[in-house]
């Protein structure tokens, strides 16, 4: 017994001498608190695995676009960091191979890709979004990553309306304005819904590039960049549902319009001087640019042959408009 008794005070005297010590300045953690919960993906009934995340998810993190939000969604990331959250992508594949969805209908991209500005719409029209990960011969080719689809508010989902309004302050001391309202009730026999979001975007950067011939040579030039992206997206939301003829009929509408302006400059000094006689180059590239989004559809859902059948009629349209000057 006492040989026993020996051995187990050895074994945990070398615990004893690991035990860090406190400095005598350190301050003590009167009261240390612990927020969330875990958090389980919900999965849809449906034929293709798709996670579905609803506002409960993302009102921790007070998204401001869809693409703020599209951000908090795992295995979600995008290509471009100029302004707006275009290039969605999953899995690590291009953006061509993810395909963007609102209300499960295809939208029009913005260009080869197929790649759509999310950031265009505003957070307050957002309910859910959903991760379709696996392809289906009901898909086309640039779902092959998977899909992600923006399931907007529609006139059940809410009774009343609210406003929203801030502002962001920049580095470079410009503000910028965020505002948005959403209302939805009774309208005639049906319900209507209607939300509107104006955001002003901004996005400076500096930079500074030192090139040499070789390494452990002197300098050879240095050039000084700005670039400098500034616009301002527009967005406007409606969805009306009525009973008729014994089914559901549900009308929307979706307009989202980016009105941007792209102004790089670009100044090169020999050798390092940054002074007007060793200027070397100077170009001043300024782009406009202005996307008009419109989406149009009618869904009609009625109880009929033993199951549930839909009828739906749809449209979409993009209009893009861009200007290259030089001042």
């Amino acid at each position: 017994m006492t040989r026993l008794s020996l051995l187990a005070c050895a074994a945990i005297a070398p615990l004893a001498l690991a035990t860090p010590a406190f400095a005598d300045d350190a301050t003590p953690v009167a009261e240390l608190i612990v927020t969330g919960e875990i958090a389980f993906r919900d999965r849809t009934e449906t034929v293709a695995p798709t996670l579905s995340y609803g506002l409960e998810y993302f009102q921790r993190f007070e998204p401001l676009t869809a693409g703020d939000a599209m951000k908090r969604v795992p295995s979600v990331a995008f290509l471009s960091d100029v302004l707006e959250s275009d290039g969605a992508r999953l899995r690590g594949l291009d953006p061509g191979y993810t395909q963007i969805l609102i209300n499960g209908e295809r939208v029009p991209g913005a260009g080869l890709d197929r790649s759509f500005f999310v950031d265009r719409i505003p957070a307050e029209l957002i309910e859910r979004i959903e991760v379709v990960r696996s392809a289906s011969a009901n898909r086309s080719g640039d779902a092959v990553a998977g899909a992600l689809n923006i399931v907007l508010r529609d006139a059940q989902t809410l009774d009343g309306g609210y406003l929203r309004a801030g502002a962001i302050r920049l580095d470079d001391g410009r503000v910028r304005e965020t505002l948005g309202g959403v209302w939805s009730g009774q309208v005639g026999p049906g319900r209507l819904l209607v939300g509107a979001s104006l955001q002003g975007r901004r996005n400076p950067k500096l930079k500074t590039s030192w090139r040499y011939d070789e390494p452990g040579a002197a300098l050879n030039d240095i050039e000084l960049q700005t670039d400098t992206r500034n616009g301002t997206d527009y967005s406007f939301n409606a969805a009306y549902e009525v009973e008729v003829g014994g089914g559901d009929l549900e009308l929307t509408g979706l307009f989202v319009r980016t009105d941007r302006r792209e102004d790089e400059d670009s100044r090169e000094y020999r050798a390092g001087r940054v002074q007007l006689s060793d200027l070397l180059t100077f170009n001043d590239n300024n782009v406009d640019i202005t996307t008009d989004n419109w989406s149009l559809g009618a869904k009609f859902t009625r109880e009929m042959l033993g199951g549930k059948t839909k009828f739906k009629l749809g449209g979409h349209v993009r209009q893009a408009g861009v200007i290259f000057w030089m001042a």
